[in-house]
């Protein structure tokens, strides 16, 4: 089962998001500020309250610009979610861990207390504990926008690659366009809390969008084409 949506209508303070329907497989949500990018994405994760119906797979995970983390060293940090989400002893949850921890580049910070770690490393460890618990959803908010430039696409690569070997959903919202460009196969654009185009990110030229057209434009030298690949 993937992500998908029915008749979603979310309000946040006098903003209201209303989707008629939704169907995520690798989903880039693009559109201006306050379009309702992130707050279709707390929906369809079931972080916000929302009407209609949605429905996720069972395990899935988020990453967001600012995440939140736990009390303790960065091993444990992503240690601990592991053995709740899978069911692991602590002893493989940890081993996995370390694996994970060393995919994103904190394998030497594992003993340090999480929350000593900058908004960029942060986000290195949301990834590491999202990818760890194996999920078949994964909704990313911009999950890059703090990590260094010269970080970002081994980072990239690394959800990439775990999305094709699992075909994992992904719902993100960026205003990047080379994440979307990297994790996603089709682009849905936003506008005052609608959806008002979906289509192939290949194709988002042909998108009659101001703010696509701004976004093609800030990010020119970014290749759309992905080998042929549709949504």
């Amino acid at each position: 089962m993937g992500v998908t949506a029915r008749e979603l209508v979310a309000r946040r303070g006098t903003f209201v998001l209303d989707v008629p329907t939704f169907e995520a497989g690798r989903a880039a949500l693009l559109g201006p500020n306050g379009a309702g990018k992130t707050t279709l994405l707390l929906a369809l994760h079931g972080l916000i309250p929302a009407t209609g119906a949605v429905d996720r797979p069972a395990r899935s995970a988020s990453v967001f610009a600012r995440p939140s983390v736990l009390r303790g060293s960065v091993l444990w940090n992503v240690a601990t979610i592991c053995e709740a989400v899978l069911d692991r002893g602590f002893g493989d949850a940890r081993r996995r861990a370390r694996a994970a921890l060393g995919d994103v580049g904190l394998d030497t910070m594992i003993d340090t207390d999480a929350r000593m770690l900058s908004t960029g490393q942060r986000q290195r460890l949301a990834i590491a504990r999202a990818l760890v618990v194996e999920p078949q959803a994964l909704f990313l908010d911009e999950p890059f926008a703090n990590v260094d430039a010269d970080a970002r696409p081994a980072l990239r690569a690394l959800i990439a690659s775990y999305v094709e070997r699992t075909n994992c959903d992904v719902v993100l919202a960026t205003s990047f366009l080379a994440d979307a460009v990297a994790l996603c196969r089709a682009a849905v654009i936003l506008r005052d809390g609608r959806v008002t185009h979906i289509g192939a990110i290949a194709a988002l030229g042909t998108a009659n969008d101001p703010y696509v057209r701004a976004l093609l434009a800030e990010a020119a030298a970014v290749p759309l084409d992905r080998g042929g690949s549709s949504c």
